[in-house]
């Protein structure tokens, strides 16, 4: 099957085709030999195709079979298979010339062999031609191919002889080379040194992965958000687009209303054309017979003197206008008629103006639809463009990190290569190699354990640094409500310092100006306030509203008179005081029991006087409620809102204060966000 000398060709991307031949012979098998690189990983999708040499894409194969797996493959040494191309699917012998090459799974052609042709053999090609110089004339000898084969099987054979005393000789300097064995060692130890700084080069190189794996999930991340607002700009696109067609449904609606509208004015046309004509007719009668009239009036003038002879022709003229002052009138009822004809007609004509009008509006509305609906398409488009422009950095980032794969397994391969050469050195010089070989096992299994050990840890600190994410997350968000909690508590106790700060101005003020009354007006007061329990006691029938508490606020009402406002404060210091101490404590919580006493003693002071007639002025008096707080803290005749500290009347309806309750939490129904 074979013509000339096999040969052993190197080819690219790592796949060595070998014996391939320059010639074969068709009708027959041809069976094809290769090696794959050490790394590579066979797959049962490769294939191996005959090709011609200007054959240019991976489809232009003239015929292909499947590469077959291995059962066992070593990891470190190179993979040897071969497969069978069948007789009948091969090409017509000619001068056209072949390769076999390699495409894996991906259609990527990883090697291809020299070239050769398939041609027939011919009777001559079994003949050799010898060249003889002996006798110093050249002479062409012709002898068989056979004889040839046999004369360099026997030189074949004695060089063997020869090599087999070589090889005697070689195992008599293995001793001197046993020496050389320390120096192999120490190559060794060096080898092992650039593995360790390549072992660091791979963890600098996961390093660089893991970030670029962080990079990737974040234009995922960023790849899904894009997506989802694509798919919401496509919600509000369909959305937008069932508004049209509402809107123009709506529009045909409104458009065949103006038409039957049109037709109605139309036809209250012909009816106002056809009464008009009758009223018009009946005018002329009308004319005609007023003509008539007269002519008969003035017949009858001239006619006078023969009045009795033609008197039955002056009834038949008399009725004859009777007759026609009916038709008369029912010309004018007919005319009388035909007015609410008009106002119908007017305001169909108004109805068709202003269904006009609410079309040309949905033409508007139509037209700020579509232009809405292209700004949305726009926007999509330009998010779009957005997600292509993330899809094309993925892409980059993917082939950089294949590139790194790539190079990394480069620089894996090249040692591995390195260590195999000295393997094969160390099992030619010595047994002892083994021992090494062994050690260098250990260590790839103790490399191979770290990894996973590396791998393990390096996935349980990533759990771990989400888990402190998630904490750290949650302690923000309750720091952040503590800081809110915080600022409302400094807020409230601002507005109680701030308030405090000018109750005591305003006691104070109060204060001075009763102890700079004379003494002759206090003791009078004293007096009458002896007996203000039975004033009191008759005022209480006359008028209950004294006796009710001036409403409470957080911030007093501003008032044009400087009587009303230490009115005011007096109230809420006398409510303060009838309350008890906690309300008083409520108050003025940083004043102490010394304020509270100081206090106390004021409202003695200030308790206004009671009228006993019930004309005089209206106040505070020292009577139930009084009695009620020196036993304990009354109920105070009031309730109060928990948000916002406003007080109601305590005969109030419950209602009132929920409502108001109500007041303060407002939530929407409405659809934040709208389409026009």
């Amino acid at each position: 099957m074979e013509e000339s000398s096999l040969s052993r060709a190197p080819s690219r991307g790592g796949v060595n085709f070998l014996n391939v031949a320059r010639t074969y012979i068709p009708n027959t098998k041809v069976e094809c030999h290769y090696t794959l690189p050490p790394g590579t990983v066979p797959s049962a999708s490769d294939w191996i195709g005959i090709f011609k040499v200007e054959a240019a894409c991976v489809r232009d194969y003239h015929t292909f079979v499947w590469s077959l797996v291995p059962e066992s493959v070593t990891d470190g040494s190179p993979i040897h298979a071969s497969v069978q191309f069948q007789a009948s699917y091969l090409p017509k012998p000619g001068a056209q010339l072949y390769q076999f090459r390699y495409v894996n799974r991906q259609g990527r052609v990883c090697g291809q062999s020299p070239p050769f042709q398939f041609r027939e053999p011919r009777p001559m090609d079994e003949l050799v031609t010898l060249e003889e110089t002996d006798g110093g004339s050249d002479i062409l000898l012709v002898v068989p191919k056979a004889t040839v084969l046999q004369n360099q099987l026997d030189e074949s054979q004695q060089e063997r002889n020869d090599l087999m005393q070589l090889k005697l000789q070689l195992e008599g300097q293995v001793t001197e080379l046993k020496s050389q064995v320390q120096e192999l060692e120490k190559a060794l130890a060096a080898a092992r040194q650039e593995h360790a700084e390549l072992a660091e080069q791979y963890k600098g190189l996961s390093r660089s992965h893991g970030e670029l794996t962080e990079e990737r999930d974040i234009l995922s991340r960023q790849q899904g958000d894009h997506v989802a607002r694509i798919l919401e700009l496509e919600e509000d696109i369909q959305t937008i687009s069932e508004k049209v067609l509402m809107k123009e449904v709506e529009l045909d609606r409104v458009r065949d209303s103006v038409k039957a509208l049109t037709r109605e004015q139309e036809k209250l046309l012909g009816q106002l054309k056809e009464v008009q004509a009758d009223k018009e007719q009946s005018e002329a009668e009308l004319q005609m017979a007023q003509q008539e009239n007269r002519r008969l009036n003035l017949e009858l003038q001239e006619a006078k003197d023969r009045q009795e002879e033609q008197s039955a022709q002056a009834q038949r003229l008399k009725d004859k206008v009777a007759q026609m002052k009916d038709t008369l009138g029912q010309v004018q009822q007919r005319v009388a008629e035909l007015e609410p004809l008009k106002e119908q007609l007017r305001g169909a004509q108004e109805l068709a103006a202003s269904s006009q009008q609410k079309a040309a509006l949905l033409g508007e509305e139509l037209a700020s639809a579509a232009g809405a609906r292209d700004r949305t398409i726009a926007e999509l488009h330009r998010s779009r463009l957005e997600v292509a422009g993330v899809n094309g950095r993925l892409a980059e980032l993917s082939l950089h990190l294949k590139e790194e794969k790539s190079q990394w397994s480069k620089e894996r391969a090249g040692l591995l290569q390195s260590v195999e050469a000295e393997k094969d050195k160390i099992l030619k010089l010595s047994a002892e190699i083994l021992r090494l070989e062994k050690a260098v096992q250990e260590e790839k299994t103790q490399s191979q354990v770290f990894k996973t050990e590396l791998a393990r840890e390096k996935d349980s600190s990533l759990v771990q640094l989400s888990e402190s994410k998630r904490e750290l997350t949650e302690l923000r968000s309750a720091l952040r409500v503590l800081q809110k909690e915080k600022e409302q508590l400094q807020e409230e106790k601002q507005e109680l310092l701030e308030y405090m700060r000018k109750l005591e101005a305003r006691l104070e003020k109060v204060a001075d100006e009763k102890w700079s009354e004379d003494p002759a007006t206090e003791d009078e007061e004293a007096a009458v306030g002896l007996s203000c329990p039975a004033a009191l006691t008759d005022s209480e029938d006359e008028s209950p509203e004294d006796m009710r508490l001036p409403p409470y606020s957080l911030w007093p009402a501003e008032d044009s008179s400087s009587d009303s406002e230490a009115e005011d404060e007096k109230s809420v210091l006398m409510a303060a005081v009838q309350s008890g101490g906690e309300e008083a404590n409520l108050l003025l919580p940083e004043l102490g029991s010394a304020f509270y006493d100081m206090a106390r003693c004021c409202r003695s002071s200030l308790t206004p006087l009671g009228n006993p007639l019930g004309g005089g002025f209206s106040g505070f008096a020292v009577g139930p409620l009084t009695e009620a707080s020196t036993g304990g803290p009354a109920t105070p005749p009031w309730k109060e809102c928990p948000i916002c500290k406003e007080r109601f009347p305590a005969e109030s309806d419950k209602d009132a204060m929920e409502d108001h309750m109500d007041g303060h939490f407002f939530f929407s129904t409405q659809d934040p966000f709208t389409f026009e």
